[in-house]
């Protein structure tokens, strides 16, 4: 029964191949060719291998930032405005080069579960929200929308929340 499967096997490799068969002696060439083209063909195959590339990654942290964690400052105009910076290891170089921050601010509850969060910047009753960041910190500032002098800074707990994506550099 095996013999009869190889025979319509090596038969429907020959019509594939068109491969045509006169004596003895060339069905004996022509099984070798086969058996050659086989082992060449699962040689072939059998090395490929998948490259699967790296997944890169977002990280998130939801910061509680007290009123007295805000810091006043100056401009070089003499505007007065208020920050605070936020320790954030986890902020690589290779994420601030190649990745992306993306900083969001929430006036809610800090015990809150299901708290709503503002994309940073952001422009809430005439103050401007903005966050800059560096290899391993995020600083949020608070300043006049009009330019103005801010009188005080935010004077509840408040939540940063601060998404990191790491990210390989494109190839241009």
């Amino acid at each position: 029964m095996n013999n009869e499967i190889s025979a319509y096997f090596v038969s429907g490799i020959k019509l594939f191949l068109n491969i045509k068969v006169s004596g003895r002696r060339n069905f004996k060439i022509n099984n070798m060719k086969i058996a050659l083209l086989a082992v060449f063909a699962i040689l072939t195959f059998s090395r490929c291998t998948k490259n699967y590339p790296t997944v890169n990654q977002v990280y998130s942290a939801v910061y509680t930032v007290q009123a007295n964690q805000w810091a006043q400052g100056t401009d070089q105009d003499g505007t007065i405005f208020y920050s605070t910076t936020l320790a954030v290891p986890e902020l690589t170089q290779n994420i601030d080069l190649n990745g992306g921050v993306v900083v969001y601010l929430s006036f809610d509850d800090p015990s809150s579960a299901n708290p709503t969060y503002e994309a940073m910047p952001e422009v809430i009753n005439g103050v401007a929200y903005g966050a800059i960041h560096t290899t391993g910190s995020v600083t949020v500032d608070l300043r006049g929308a009009d330019g103005s002098n801010l009188t005080g800074a935010i004077t509840a707990p408040v939540l940063i929340k601060v998404v990191l994506m790491d990210a390989s550099p494109l190839g241009n």
